[in-house]
């Protein structure tokens, strides 16, 4: 028997991967790597377009900052208006407000008002001269006065001259009563305006009071439901010394 492996004899016996007598094996070819082509560039109109419009989005939301950091202030006034209240107290300049209703800061209704509240002062100039006297200031209010504790007769808190009668009259008609009248503070002391240059309608209440003590000593019975806290803002002492 030859020495040859007795496979060669029973080829359907012989292992797959046994090379055959007298064959070459060729080793097989390294695999080709195909480069992944870059991605496309975007056309260079749409880089500038895309540019310009980054910049007017800036420009446009630089321009909303200035205009809302630009806007003014609304100003307020102290609980009555009254002079010689709080130094929170500020006049706000006049301008139309659409909130404001038909029934006051018109020129006819407010003309009307103002006739009216002349005639009450001249009343309260013959009854209760300024000779030194102390009475009760129930309030005081130029016109065109904001109070945001208080609400006009006009539903907004801005005063005019119908609203200062309005406010008057109820004053008139509460627990004061007929001791009320009406004066400017152009009448007495030193005729105190408000930042525009006019005078404040002063309600008043007489006395007979001998001093400022009298005068809280009235306030507090006739406003004993209103809190201490700001009673001194709805009714306090003042002196009315002739004007100076």
């Amino acid at each position: 028997m030859s020495g040859a492996p007795w496979w060669e004899d029973f080829h359907a016996d012989r292992p797959d991967d046994a090379p055959r007598a007298g064959t070459t094996t060729r080793a097989s070819a390294p695999p080709q790597v195909v480069p992944t082509p870059p991605p496309p560039r975007p056309p260079r109109a749409l880089q500038v377009v895309a540019g310009v419009l980054g910049v007017v989005l800036l420009v446009l939301v630089a321009l909303l900052a200035v205009r809302t950091s630009a806007r003014p202030a609304d100003d307020g006034v102290s609980a009555q208006g009254t002079p010689g209240a709080p130094a929170t107290t500020s006049v706000p300049t006049l301008s139309p407000s659409p909130s404001r209703s038909p029934s006051s800061g018109t020129a006819a209704v407010d003309a009307a008002a103002t006739a009216e509240l002349e005639a009450l002062r001249q009343n309260g100039l013959r009854a209760h001269p300024p000779t030194g006297q102390w009475v009760a200031q129930l309030s005081a209010k130029s016109v065109g006065t904001t109070d945001p504790v208080q609400t006009a007769s006009n539903g907004s808190s801005t005063f005019y001259a119908a609203d200062i009668l309005a406010q008057s009259r109820e004053i008139a008609s509460g627990p004061a009563g007929g001791d009320v009248f009406v004066l400017k503070t152009a009448d007495f002391g030193d005729g105190l305006l408000d930042a525009r240059g006019n005078p404040y309608w002063v309600t008043l209440a007489a006395g007979p009071f001998a001093d400022a003590g009298d005068v809280r000593t009235w306030c507090d019975s006739m406003f004993s439901t209103t809190p201490a806290g700001v009673r001194g803002n709805v009714c306090l002492p003042k002196h009315l010394t002739p004007p100076s």
